[in-house]
């Protein structure tokens, strides 16, 4: 059993628990699983936010024109859809063995697939334009 890190919420531990009882983690994925527990806990605040459980990171603002009064919600909505994003990204790198079948997910590089290459530097196919311009001679 892995000790928790100090500072997490209720959400990032219940996470950490969850992965790091279940797997043997070397010190980067350690990192990566920490990062993802701040993400999840960051996740819990913002949802607590857009369903009004909390007034943080909201601010009423008064109109001295009108008499009116705003309320600015400082992107929350799009600040946790790109965090909820960041945490997929960042449980996906743990590259975690399937349950099921006990294998892990393909390594992808940084770069993403690449278009195969042969000898002599011509593509490994071949398009309808190429055909035409072997056919016609340029």
């Amino acid at each position: 059993m892995t000790a928790v890190p100090i500072g997490l919420g209720a959400g990032g531990r219940e996470l950490w628990s969850s992965i790091a009882d279940e797997y043997e983690l070397d010190p980067a994925q350690k990192v990566q699983l920490l990062e993802a527990c701040r993400a999840k806990d960051r996740l819990d605040k913002l949802d607590a936010l857009l369903r009004g459980d909390v007034d943080s990171w909201a601010r009423l603002t008064h109109r001295l024109q009108t008499d009116d009064y705003e309320l600015k919600i400082d992107a929350a909505l799009t600040q946790a859809n790109a965090t909820a994003n960041l945490m997929k990204q960042l449980l996906a790198a743990l590259r975690l063995p399937d349950p099921k079948s006990g294998k892990r997910p393909q390594y992808r590089g940084a770069r993403g697939a690449q278009a195969p290459s042969v000898p002599g530097g011509r593509r490994a196919t071949v398009t309808a334009l190429d055909k035409f311009r072997e056919a016609s001679g340029g």
